[in-house]
């Protein structure tokens, strides 16, 4: 994991672009201050990561609250599909963080 990211810092480096690190996720920036395009790969990924977490803790309290293995499995996926496209939402700068906690 620690070479994927040195290695993209390292080809930033070379094509003249400055690397950051946000709350967005590892952005980049051309040294004449132009941004990059949105990076759908990083959002994704990202979104499918917090969502599988999402998925089995809610698995997982389900479980010590005595839910059945359906009812479980059902909230669990409602909850982690739910929290993909907020998170993907959040990410892109659709909604705002304000707008997502109401």
């Amino acid at each position: 994991m620690i070479t994927v990211i040195k290695k993209r810092v390292t080809c930033l480096k070379l094509n003249n672009r400055i690397p950051r690190l946000t709350v967005n996720g590892l952005t980049s920036s051309s040294a004449n201050g132009q941004g990059q395009k949105f990076d759908w790969c990083d959002a994704l990924i990202d979104a499918i990561i917090i969502s599988g977490l999402t998925f089995f803790s809610t698995l997982g309290g389900g479980s010590v609250a005595g839910l059945g293995i359906d009812a479980g499995l059902k909230a669990a996926t409602i909850a982690a599909s739910a929290q993909f496209f907020v998170f993907l939402a959040l990410k892109r700068g659709i909604v705002q963080p304000k707008q997502a906690a109401a």
